[in-house]
């Protein structure tokens, strides 16, 4: 009787656990609070992304251009912080030029839908022309053979 009575309430208190861990499983502690925050002034970039996301990728662009957040973002006067959502510099409007450029690049050279293993396929990114530059030319000059070089100039005379 008493080891009845035991199995029972193990029965039951292994119900109840499965039934919270199913509902509860959506709100995950990460050490920040969860709501439904919308980005100040994304333009090509998605209003879902996540903050990890966002950061990761302007850390990326950072490396790949060798450069700090100040040099597309403005710092606001008053506060000396940076305003991520100002479009006072040219060099955000630039970037989200580029964005959209290797994007479109991506999209029509890249056959993402017919290949066996896709996430094998070297896409065109922004260290691939800026290898740590600021500008895209300054990595042809330095790695560009001769060849390259001497028609790059003739061009840019013109």
């Amino acid at each position: 009787m008493k080891t009845k009575k035991i199995t029972i309430t193990l029965a039951i208190l292994a119900f109840l656990t499965v039934v919270f861990s199913f509902t509860n499983s959506r709100n995950i502690d990460t050490g920040k609070e969860l709501t439904t925050f919308q980005w100040k002034n994304l333009k090509v970039l998605p209003q879902t992304i996540s903050e990890d996301s966002l950061k990761g990728l302007m850390r990326g662009y950072n490396e790949a251009l060798g450069v700090k957040c100040s040099y597309c973002h403005a710092s606001d006067a008053t506060t000396k912080k940076m305003d991520f959502a100002s479009d006072d510099k040219k060099e955000k409007g630039f970037a989200r030029h580029m964005i959209l450029m290797t994007r479109e690049i991506n999209a029509k050279n890249f056959n993402w839908e017919n290949s066996k293993n896709p996430e094998l396929i070297n896409v065109v990114t922004c260290t691939m022309c800026h290898r740590g530059n600021e500008s895209p030319t300054k990595s042809l000059d330095d790695t560009a053979p001769l060849e390259i070089k001497s028609a790059t100039q003739e061009a840019a005379k013109k």
